[in-house]
């Protein structure tokens, strides 16, 4: 009986062993490759999940660009020639502080600055008035709807009570036309 019982856990033994060869075979021959190729795709799918997110915030960046340009777009179009251009803004700025109790002394403008897609016409302007006069002026050049930006101030106060002399350099951003030199 001795030899039987020993034959029979022989065999549950040899069974088991074979059974665990047969499963080392198995997960290094099927599942391991399988859960090497699972883990490949899992980390491209992330890839191709964080390339995705990338896309649609830089596409949500671009709407948000084209959504200012749209409305600023009327402001920086070129409406003419370099002189036409030059005109349109003296006046821009003349009617801004001929509407205010300020002495011009001097209007000058100076040369285009080009860059790559656009132009940038300056004028510099020096007066004297009231100090609520000239601060007048400089809150209507900025808050205005000609896309005017004051880029250089100084301001200096006069002997006389409340008056400043001031210098103002004052740009307007123009888009250059496609194909155009001036």
């Amino acid at each position: 009986m001795v030899t039987g019982v020993r034959s029979s856990r022989e065999k549950r033994l040899a069974f088991l062993a074979v059974l665990v060869v047969f499963g080392a075979v198995m997960f290094g021959a099927i599942i391991r490759p399988q859960l090497d190729e699972r883990r490949f795709r899992m980390q491209r799918l992330n890839g191709l999940k964080l390339k995705l997110m990338k896309m649609k915030s830089d596409l949500l960046v671009k709407d948000r660009i084209e959504s200012v340009y749209s409305r600023i777009e009327p402001l920086i179009m070129c409406k003419g020639t370099n002189q036409q251009e030059i005109s349109l803004l003296a006046r821009n700025v003349g009617e801004l502080y001929s509407k205010l109790k300020v002495k011009i002394r001097s209007v000058k403008i100076l040369p285009i600055v080009r860059e790559r897609f656009y132009k940038r016409l300056s004028i510099k302007i020096e007066m004297t008035g009231h100090v609520r006069d000239v601060v007048s002026f400089i809150y209507s050049v900025e808050v205005g709807g000609n896309a005017l930006r004051i880029e250089r101030v100084n301001l200096q106060a006069r002997d006389i009570t409340d008056n400043v002399q001031g210098t103002f350099l004052i740009t307007k951003i123009v888009a250059e036309r496609e194909g155009s030199n001036g």
